[in-house]
This record gives C-alpha cells, sequence and structure tokens, in this order.
C-alpha cells in the first residue's frame, strides 16, 4: 500500500491514519527506548510519547507506542526497500534536495510509522506530533530518509532532524509539504505544494519568475502558513503578498 495520510469513516468519528517510511541501510528495529529518550529532544510543548507493547530490538518486530497528542503509534520493521522505488522518486520533492542538493542513499530496509488518531484532535497538532515522533524514529535507527506520505516527500534525516528542532507550525510546513517544481515555456517557475489536504486545505500553486528563485520557495510558505493560520482556503479572487502594497489574485 502506498503511504498516504487515510481517512476513515466509524459509527460516530472520523480516524485519521497518518503514515511515513523511515529508511534504513542498517536493517534492524531500533530500541524502543532510544526512541522514547530521543523524542523528548524534539517533543513540542505537550508532546509525550510512552512505549505501549515493545518487541525484541533485531530483525523483525512492531513497537507499539501511545502519543500525546495524537493517539496510537506502531513502527513495524520490513526487511526490505519501500516498493518500486516510490521513496526514491519522492525525493525531488523535499525541500531539502531543493536546498542542499541531496540525494537518498540506497537504502536496504525500512520502518513503517503509524499514527492513528480521532477528529477531536486538530490537524496541526496531530502532524506536529507525528513529526516529533519520526525525527525521533529517524534518529534513533540512523535512517537514511524519511518517506512522508501525506507530503508524497522523502527527506533528508538530518535536514528532517534539525527542523523538527523547532516547534512552531512555519517551521514544520516544511517537512509536511512536498513541493513540485516547473518551468514554463516563457521561463516563469511554478511551484505546487503538494500535501495540504492532511491540514483539510487546498494545495497552492504559485507562478514566478525565473529570477525569483529561493524567494518564490519562501513565499509559498508563507502563504501556506497563512493558510493554516487562518484554517480556511483562500476565497477566489482574493488577494495576498508578502507587502501591503503586493496584490497578488487568487484564482
Amino acid at each position: 500500500m502506498s503511504p498516504q495520510q487515510l481517512r476513515a469513516q466509524t459509527s460516530s468519528n472520523r480516524v485519521s491514519v497518518h503514515l511515513a517510511f523511515v529508511l534504513l541501510d542498517t536493517p534492524k528495529l531500533p530500541a524502543a527506548p532510544r526512541i522514547v529518550s530521543a523524542f523528548a529532544s524534539f517533543a513540542a510543548k505537550g508532546e509525550a510519547l510512552h512505549l505501549t507493547k515493545s518487541a525484541d530490538s533485531g530483525s523483525k518486530g512492531i513497537l507499539e507506542f501511545e502519543l500525546q497528542p495524537g493517539g496510537r503509534v506502531f513502527v513495524a520493521f520490513v526487511p526490505s526497500p519501500v516498493p518500486d522505488q516510490e521513496a526514491d522518486a519522492a525525493a525531488r520533492f523535499s525541500i531539502s534536495s531543493f536546498s542542499t542538493g541531496w540525494v537518498l542513499p540506497s537504502h536496504h530496509a525500512h520502518l513503517i510509522v503509524s499514527l492513528t488518531s480521532g477528529d477531536s484532535i486538530p490537524a496541526t497538532a496531530a502532524l506536529s506530533a507525528f513529526t516529533s515522533l519520526l525525527a525521533a524514529v529517524a534518529q534513533a535507527s540512523d535512517a537514511v530518509g524519511v518517506y512522508w506520505g501525506g507530503a508524497k516527500a522523502t527527506h533528508d534525516p538530518k535536514f528532517f532532524q534539525s527542523i523538527a528542532k523547532e516547534p512552531d507550525v512555519a517551521s514544520r510546513l516544511y517537512l509536511w509539504t512536498g513541493v513540485s517544481l516547473a518551468k514554463q515555456s516563457d521561463g516563469h517557475l511554478e511551484l505546487l505544494s503538494l500535501g495540504m489536504e492532511q491540514l483539510h486545505l487546498p494545495d497552492l500553486l504559485l507562478v514566478a519568475p525565473a529570477r525569483a528563485g529561493n524567494d518564490a520557495l519562501s513565499t509559498l510558505f508563507r502563504f501556506l502558513d497563512y493558510m493554516v493560520e487562518s484554517g480556511k482556503a483562500i476565497p477566489e479572487g482574493d488577494t495576498i503578498g508578502r507587502t501591503a502594497e503586493e496584490e497578488l489574485v487568487i484564482h
């Protein structure tokens, strides 16, 4: 199954399942205490991780945790790469590949990390806690990559952990959202966000002059953060800008 955010309707509550793959060079399930210890260095205020079921660290097994806020977490070891080079293909959508030229190394195994949470938990809170968890798992397992299905992006684990040190939503959006970059025939750049459906918001396409470069990327994320803060899509025909004078029309 391709990792992506899934939503299931229960009799009374909607349940969200977030999935990510932590890519490994050394095929081994990390020890649960290492994950819990690492989590403390990434956790934002109010986040906590408790082990509820352990398996022997080694070549097989599943770990189960309770994540607050969030819900039930499973970390399952798979002794093979992610099929069909799906994680490799998603590396081009990570900001880490734009900013540093990072290339995903080969991986020989992976961990499936899942979080199941109810609709009483705000999406930003669940994603933030999941971010802290993934950073901890990546650190504890000496990961070579983190493939976040909902973002459709595979991140450099060092980049992932450095961003996860920042507790604010504006920073963590760089992990929750991949970016597809394309150049038009007239030289303009098209930057399309990937993964805003995790926050129940639409993705944003920004068209910018070719010379804009990194400025266009930072502008895209400023606008995404604005949508997250407002909690709704920007209406058709409204304007947005980096300054009071700039008026970019939304279509």
